[in-house]
């Protein structure tokens, strides 16, 4: 059978955590206020663990858990206005639902997620790198609509490989806009990464 993984996936998975670029999450450095609004994917093999982990760290640094979930296939990564027209309109759904969400709750956190593997990110021809820059291309669009909204990006992996006949390892990282900022930050992976959908 074909792992899901292939081997450059795993390297690019490996080389991110190494430059820092996937960081483990620390729940006392994300000042969560009133609660959040999250925008992950629905896919219903991965938004349990997705939504566990979170509600975990919330308990941390929140009283109660106020979790706003703004789901759809594809993520936070539908707002980069970067994939094929015909998720334009998921893409603008989910931007005006999430800011309908924060005036409505009072809430100024919002949180967006992609995963790997992600179906409509391989139909893109993505890869794991072009899911994060896309999703940081995500997170500017919204702050341009909702200046005042505090965003943070997550990426969540599952690790399973059936060749290996592994069992799923799932886990999310927090993504640090300092290392995503721009490509000019990205090019010690950009420069080793060569089959990426964009280059710079």
């Amino acid at each position: 059978m074909k792992p899901i993984l292939s081997e450059h996936d795993k390297h690019c998975i490996k080389k991110l955590i190494e430059l820092g670029m996937f960081i483990n999450v620390m729940p006392e450095k994300l000042e969560i206020g009133k609660g959040i609004v999250i925008a992950p994917c629905s896919d219903g093999d991965q938004f349990d663990d997705v939504y566990s982990h979170i509600a975990g760290v919330c308990k941390h640094t929140v009283t109660a858990n106020r979790i706003h979930t703004v789901a759809l296939n594809g993520g936070g990564m539908l707002m980069s206005d970067n994939l094929r027209q015909e998720y334009n309109a998921d893409g603008e759904a989910m931007l005006r639902s999430i800011i309908a969400a924060v005036e409505i709750k009072g809430i100024n956190d919002v949180f967006l997620y992609t995963h790997f593997p992600c179906a409509i990110a391989i139909a893109h021809g993505l890869g794991v790198v072009d899911q994060g820059r896309f999703l940081m291309m995500a997170k500017r669009r919204l702050k341009e609509a909702a200046p005042s909204l505090d965003i943070k990006c997550f990426f969540h992996l599952d690790m399973y490989d059936e060749k290996e006949g592994s069992s799923h390892k799932k886990r999310t990282y927090f993504m640090p806009k300092e290392m995503w900022k721009n490509d000019e930050s990205l090019l010690p992976v950009l420069n080793e990464f060569k089959n990426l959908l964009f280059k710079v």
